[in-house]
């Protein structure tokens, strides 16, 4: 009677755990525990390496650069076009891809048999903790995810306070690519740069990325500039930027590694030191 009640309570504790997985939407930790894994995102590449699965790693998007390791990986295409043949030949125990809406091509790899966890695109800092957390999670890191999210706590809080010290708050246009695509409140771009100490000028649009006007920009008159693509003389020769303050007191902030404020995951904080680095040095000038 003793061993069927324990049997019994065992059986009711394992199916609460996996009930709590189901609602956050996260599988139960894959019993290979990664020995073989394929990313579809350069995003989750590089927090593979950090967690030390570089070596678990048999296959990776064209677009995954760092660390300089993933380039000798072999290249599966990426998640919109990926090659499933070459994926199935690699015989991956895991698959890690983003959450996107737009590709079907996750359900086909599942219809493979293959075993893939999508892990959600972050739109904020704390998503970022908690993707690098189920990535950790899924091959079997869980602890090395608690010590790199941890890390980044205490860095952006380093920053934070630092922020607090600035003279004053300017105003920023954040380019992120051309002609005029930025970025709205809802990104962690967005919230990397605010914690900095900046004001993005179109943080009142409830978008992660939009792509504005000329107009509309010199309109909002920001006081700094970071642009991912365009060099500072570049942006000075544009039609009508004569007029904002940014350009009239060279407050450019250009030739910044987009990787850092555009792969959601622990590299964003040191993308935030980089430029909070720079940012004081234009507002000292």
């Amino acid at each position: 009677m003793k061993k069927l009640l324990l049997a019994l309570l065992l059986l009711m504790a394992g199916l609460l755990i996996y009930q709590q997985l189901v609602r956050k939407g996260t599988k139960p930790l894959p019993s290979s525990h990664g020995e073989r894994i394929i990313s579809l995102s350069p995003t989750l590449t590089e927090v593979l390496f950090a967690l030390g699965e570089g070596e678990q790693i048999v296959g990776v998007t064209r677009y995954c650069s760092y660390p300089p390791e993933a380039k000798s990986k072999e290249k599966v295409g990426d998640l919109l076009n990926p090659d499933l043949e070459k994926i199935s030949q690699l015989r991956p125990d895991i698959v890690l891809a983003e959450r996107w809406s737009s590709t079907k091509i996750v359900n086909r790899l599942r219809g493979l048999g293959i075993n893939v966890v999508e892990v959600p695109s972050p739109r904020s800092i704390q998503e970022i903790y908690e993707s690098i957390q189920m990535v950790g999670d899924n091959v079997g890191k869980p602890e090395q995810a608690q010590r790199i999210v941890a890390d980044m706590r205490r860095r952006v809080e380093i920053v934070t306070r630092r922020a607090a010290n600035l003279s004053w708050r300017p105003s920023i246009y954040i380019e992120i690519d051309l002609p005029s695509w930025t970025v709205g409140r809802a990104s962690y771009t967005h919230e990397a740069v605010t914690l900095c100490g900046a004001r993005n000028i179109f943080g009142d649009v409830d978008k992660a990325a939009l792509l504005v006007s000329q107009e509309a920009i010199i309109q909002r008159n920001p006081e700094v500039i970071l642009s991912f693509e365009a060099s500072a003389d570049q942006i000075r020769r544009r039609p009508g930027w004569g007029e904002i303050t940014a350009v009239q007191e060279g407050r450019i902030i250009d030739h910044f590694d987009r990787d850092l404020f555009s792969r959601g995951n622990h590299r964003l904080v040191e993308g935030m030191e980089k430029f909070q680095v720079r940012l004081e040095a234009l507002l000292k000038e």
